[in-house]
């Protein structure tokens, strides 16, 4: 009654607002060990370099063993276009027989204290074929993922070469250890 005796009457309030509900859809992203990295016969006090074209240099002054020698390789598929950090963690020796240890480098010239040059890289991604980018290992590799077809599928190869350095000493036998390569969408 107090309301309508100074004419004023209440009045209900609606305020709103709106946002946008967006998703953008990309392929899974996968990761396939298509090929093992191997240096395939080594010799005593002889670096041996497979690059990641297939490329294999020695120190030794004979003939290049190239007998089962081929760079390791990856297939990821992911999202044409997308943003993806590749990261590729590598060891620094391959464990052998009763505990020996034998070095290898990547990103390293056959001279493992001399860093590579772009066309002799011995890690990168690309398509059979093509150029290949060069890629750091155990560090973050941010690129723009290329739109070319593997199997059907938007994919690229990731090529895993490096330099083993046995001393003249070596102990023989074989010695082997893991790459990993982990692929996150940005």
């Amino acid at each position: 009654a107090f309301a309508i005796g100074f004419g004023v009457t209440a009045q209900a309030q609606n305020r709103s607002a709106k946002i946008a509900a967006n998703a953008t859809v990309v392929d899974q992203l996968t990761v396939t060990n298509d090929q093992d990295l191997s240096f395939g016969i080594v010799m005593q006090g002889a670096a041996k370099r497979i690059d990641a074209a297939g490329g294999i240099t020695t120190t030794d002054n004979s003939t290049v063993n190239t007998t089962d020698a081929t760079p390791g390789k990856f297939i990821v598929n992911a999202g044409g276009g997308s943003s993806v950090t590749l990261r590729i963690d590598a060891p620094a020796n391959l464990s052998g027989p009763s505990s020996a240890t034998l070095p290898i480098y990547f990103n390293k010239s056959l001279d493992p204290t001399e860093n590579e040059t772009e066309e002799t890289k011995t890690v990168g991604y690309g398509a059979e074929g093509s150029s290949i980018t060069k890629l750091n290992v155990n560090a973050d590799n941010s690129i723009t993922f290329p739109t070319t077809l593997i199997d059907g599928k938007v994919g690229t190869y990731v090529y895993v070469g490096g330099t083993v350095v046995p001393s003249a000493t070596q102990a023989n036998g074989v010695y082997s250890g893991e790459v990993t390569l982990t692929a996150t969408y940005n």
